[in-house]
């Protein structure tokens, strides 16, 4: 080979990145441009061999100017991350001013990078570039300024997963976002909720029943996954008028099992966004997703040829003009979104009441003051508890169900947040597990006082600071329905039992709220918790 082409293949590949790839959006394309240079190699290897070489020969050339030209584009992009980017002057590791490998390095394996985050803002200040083009901002002030109503923030290139699919979540277009969220709004109002009660108290009693054979049988119960097993019930049953019994069978479903048992390596590949969109064009990736949304269109037919004999999401969703296109992957955001976090939250509510026992028998005196032993607790009821509201935005604080937070995209003109100007066209999270426990806004921070709430007002300097549900167009749509849900199922379980850890294992439990994985929601570990009911039986 003549290894005069090493230096042209060197400056092209440094062109490609200066006039190209440093500008603009490239994550969504990642799967064609591997495609295309996979082409672009096999190309030069038939050339080589046309022009005389063998085949062994051929492959060595087409592999050392292959890296001639690889290394051309990533030196230049290093020169320029490290010495010319627009977020040079942000501190931050050296390694993820270069790379977003640092960020997966740092993520992997227990996908914790949420805790990591909170030190280095510890460290360095509340400004981080955690990725070459990406900023962490942990300030109070940054959250409204972020994701408030006034902001001319969009959502940052993450929200293309689905692309070109989209659901009310993952868009990026405010017009479609806005013409979605009407339905979805009517989904979730009061009147809606209402309609929705004899499904719920169906499966709260259901629940409850398990809760007290286990308490009968004096055995350990996993929280977990019985409130896992709960809440995809209650999700299934309101997106497809049916649920997936996964209470009464204490099977899993397939749908739920598969997306269980991929989740630490979908949260991976969503950490760096160009390799999920590369990973989901390798053909049997890319089989198995349609699959799975061709099992949602299946759902949502079988549905719409049923009569319900009250609402569900169904009777709203169904309305809007997207519908035909879209309403597979609005199913899928139901059921996911729906699911899983409520599932987590109050699993990580009944730890906390095992460790700070008091408190279940406060709200248990109280709940008494507001209806009588005998008579059935509704939703009404328990939100004039403040104690139950205090014990829920507690643990929402101390453990959101999205700890980094939702990506969002600076202007091209650049924005001023937290009094710093941030430039245009730059990624920026705001992480909500660093930000709700941040001293300025909530002093003791670590600490669970569910009096921050209610009766001890000091303890919250900065409310807008609390975003568990996120903030803002963007909010969370289910929130009425999962604070429903929380209350409703905090509120029975406690009046009935006390929650305890098992004897001797409170340090093994322990490890269920040091080891949740950030993969873009919460994944926990096996919590393994006692009953007792109020009468003296114990698990």
């Amino acid at each position: 080979m003549n290894y005069a082409l090493y230096l042209p293949a060197f400056i092209s590949g440094a062109s490609l990145e200066l006039l190209l790839f440093r500008k603009g959006e490239w994550d969504r394309r990642s799967g064609i441009i591997v495609k295309r240079y996979a082409i672009l190699f096999y190309v030069a290897l038939i050339l080589m061999f046309v022009f005389g070489q063998s085949i062994r020969a051929s492959v060595a050339s087409t592999l050392r100017l292959q890296l001639a030209f690889l290394g051309g584009l990533y030196s230049a992009m290093a020169c320029y991350r490290l010495f010319f980017h627009p977020l040079k002057s942000f501190p931050g590791p050296f390694g993820a001013r270069l790379s977003i490998f640092w960020y997966l390095k740092e993520s992997i394996p227990d996908m914790q990078m949420y805790v990591r985050l909170r030190e280095l803002h510890k460290e360095q200040g509340d400004f981080i570039r955690i990725k070459p083009r990406e900023l962490s901002i942990c300030h109070p002030d940054a959250v409204v300024e972020v994701h408030g109503p006034q902001t001319k923030m969009l959502k940052g290139e993450f929200y293309d997963v689905n692309y070109p699919q989209h659901n009310l979540q993952m868009t990026r277009d405010p017009g479609y976002h806005h013409q979605k969220r009407r339905y979805w709004d009517k989904a979730f109002n009061t009147k809606a909720l209402k309609s929705y009660e004899p499904r719920l108290k169906t499966h709260f009693t259901i629940l409850m029943d398990i809760f007290s054979k286990h308490a009968a049988s004096k055995e350990t119960i996993n929280a977990s996954k019985t409130f896992m097993d709960y809440s995809f019930d209650v999700i299934s049953d309101l997106t497809f008028g049916k649920p997936f019994n996964m209470l009464t069978t204490g099977e899993p479903h397939p749908i739920i099992k598969e997306f269980i048992e991929a989740k630490k390596i979908m949260g991976t590949a969503l950490s760096l966004t160009w390799l999920f969109h590369i990973l989901r064009s390798i053909p049997w990736v890319e089989y198995r997703m349609n699959e799975f949304i061709k099992w949602y269109k299946s759902e949502l037919d079988d549905r719409s040829k049923a009569s319900s004999p009250t609402q569900d999401f169904y009777t709203h969703l169904s309305q809007s003009e997207t519908f035909e296109k879209d309403g597979p992957w609005d199913a899928q955001l139901a059921i996911f979104a729906g699911g899983d976090t409520v599932s987590t939250t109050l699993t990580n509510i009944c730890y906390l009441l095992a460790e700070y026992p008091e408190y279940q028998e406060r709200l248990n005196e109280d709940l008494n003051t507001l209806c009588r032993p005998d008579e059935e607790l509704d939703d009404q009821t328990l939100s004039k508890s403040v104690l139950l509201g205090g014990i829920i935005n507690e643990a929402l604080r101390l453990y959101p169900p999205v700890p980094s937070g939702g990506q969002r995209l600076t202007p091209p003109e650049g924005i001023v947040i937290a009094g710093r100007y941030i430039p245009g066209n730059m990624n920026v999270i705001t992480p909500a597990y660093s930000i709700q426990r941040d001293v300025r806004a909530f002093p003791q921070p670590d600490d669970f006082i569910p009096e921050r709430w209610y009766s001890r007002p000091e303890l919250i300097l900065r409310k807008d600071a609390f975003f568990p549900f996120s903030y803002g167009h963007y909010n969370c749509a289910g929130k009425p329905l999962a604070m429903m849900e929380l209350r409703m199922v905090i509120g029975m379980a406690v009046r009935k039992f006390k929650i305890s850890f098992p004897l001797g294992k409170k340090r093994e439990c322990r490890r269920y709220v040091e080891e949740q994985a950030d993969c873009f929601v919460m994944h926990t570990q096996p919590l393994s918790l006692m009953f007792e009911d109020r009468e003296g039986k114990r698990v």
